[in-house]
């Protein structure tokens, strides 16, 4: 039932909707990572929760077979547990959590959604135009990644692969993230590990996701990204405030080359990790292992970074449809960390284990290399770029003049003593327009 009604990735989609309409436009990976961040943490405290309810059940009321059944102990209490939070979420979004949209801009929307809708389920339409049509309405979130003809600044009309690069590049991290189920089963393999030493691991890698998700990711965001420039424009005292003012669109390619620098080092991090341990020893110590493994975990940093970019490629093109956005992102990681990728490396796990086991690393690093293969090619500042001016590229203004054309020779146009002709200084072409200056001056008229 949780699978059908899409599960953790619609809840992921619909919260990273509400934090985009709550946030400011520009880069908003630093809150992205920050939330991410959030969720690796509960993913790392929780197993120990579990764990520390499997051994000591404190709610023996809701059932007998809690605690030891069989010689065993039984997993009820934290299932019980786990659906007292999920309730108490429930009432915190019913009860406590605002609308992230104001009421006419979520009006307007609900009325453009219904209007479409039943636009698509006409009555008088056939029962197989009807499916059609709903099957498309299901499938348009998926249609953001195709490539689309936008105009830009100066006039020009371009085909933008933007979206359709950056889903590529989305996917190959999540299908290279399908390793890690099949990571679990490799340590048990080689290093003989249980379920109390992988759940030690898997606490061990949740934490160090979400150290660097909460603190070192947003550390080096707010040091190196690139700070906007303070309104000159100061407002009168008594005025009212106004709205925020949107990112030019030299602002928003800034932006979109920082978050484009995000994900190529968390590639380049996760590629690094794969590799380590793919060319090390056959018989690694464990702490090597633990450590390579966990080094994979600053590569955390590219799903946020690309949902921070994906924003700013939909504000570059005036769309907001960034519900749509996400859902689609949502589909994207089901498809490829949540079915093929668990497929994919457990086939080669399993043709592979008694020869070379660490084919599964090798293939999640080519993946990985492939994906940085493609994201070289996404440039979605293009259509933002302006030509500079002379002043910014350090031209004086003679030099300006002189690159448009015109000479920088001297021109003295002071009347000689003998009212005969000037004779024109070194590098000066002698022509009619010369002369014409040369009688004007000495006749006494101005221009």
């Amino acid at each position: 039932m949780e699978g059908l009604l899409g599960g953790w990735g619609t809840l992921q989609a619909a919260t990273s909707a509400y934090i985009s309409d709550c946030t400011s436009d520009g880069s908003r990976a630093h809150i992205f990572s920050r939330f991410t961040g959030v969720f690796y943490l509960g993913f790392a405290v929780g197993p120990a929760i579990g764990a520390f309810l499997i051994r000591h059940p404190f709610i023996p009321i809701f059932s007998p077979a809690i605690g030891v059944h069989n010689g065993a102990p039984t997993v009820t209490s934290v299932f019980y547990v786990a659906a007292t939070a999920s309730f108490i979420n429930l009432l915190l979004a019913l009860f406590l959590f605002p609308e992230s949209l104001e009421k006419k801009k979520a009006k307007a929307a609900m009325v453009q959604s219904s209007t479409s809708v039943a636009a698509q389920s006409d009555s008088d339409a056939p029962l197989a135009v009807i499916g059609q049509s709903v099957v498309a309405h299901f499938l348009s979130p998926l249609t953001l990644f195709l490539p689309k003809t936008i105009e830009t600044p100066d006039g020009h009309k371009r085909t933008d692969w933007s979206m359709t690069l950056l889903a590529i590049v989305l996917f190959g991290h999540l299908l290279s993230l399908g390793v890690f189920q099949i990571k679990y089963l490799y340590a048990e393999h080689i290093y003989g590990w249980g379920a109390e030493q992988l759940s030690y691991y898997i606490s061990t890698m949740g934490f160090s996701r979400a150290l660097h998700l909460l603190f070192i990711l947003p550390f080096l965001i707010a040091t190196f990204k690139p700070k906007p420039k303070p309104p000159q424009a100061v407002e009168p005292s008594g005025a009212q405030p106004k709205q925020p003012v949107k990112p030019s669109p030299a602002a928003i390619a800034k932006e979109m080359r920082f978050d484009i620098s995000l994900i190529r080092g968390s590639l380049i991090i996760d590629l690094f990790a794969h590799s380590l341990v793919t060319l090390s020893p056959a018989h690694a110590s464990q702490a090597l292992f633990v450590g390579a493994t966990a080094m994979s975990s600053f590569g955390a940093g590219l799903v946020p970074a690309a949902n921070s970019l994906a924003l700013c490629i939909m504000q570059s093109r005036g769309e907001d449809i960034t519900g749509k956005l996400f859902g689609a992102f949502s589909v994207l990681q089901a498809v490829g960390q949540m079915i093929l990728g668990p497929i994919l490396f457990g086939i080669i796990y399993s043709e592979t284990v008694a020869t070379f086991p660490k084919a599964i690393f090798a293939v999640a690093a080519g993946i990985l290399l492939v994906t940085i293969a493609v994201l070289c090619m996404l440039r979605p500042d293009a259509g933002l770029k302006t030509r500079r001016k002379a002043k910014r590229v350090g031209l004086s203004a003679a030099e300006a003049l002189d690159r448009r054309g015109r000479s920088r020779a001297n021109k003295d146009l002071r009347r000689p003593s003998d009212n005969s002709m000037l004779i024109p200084t070194s590098g000066e072409s002698v022509g009619p327009s010369s002369y014409g200056s040369v009688f004007a001056s000495s006749s006494g008229t101005t221009s």
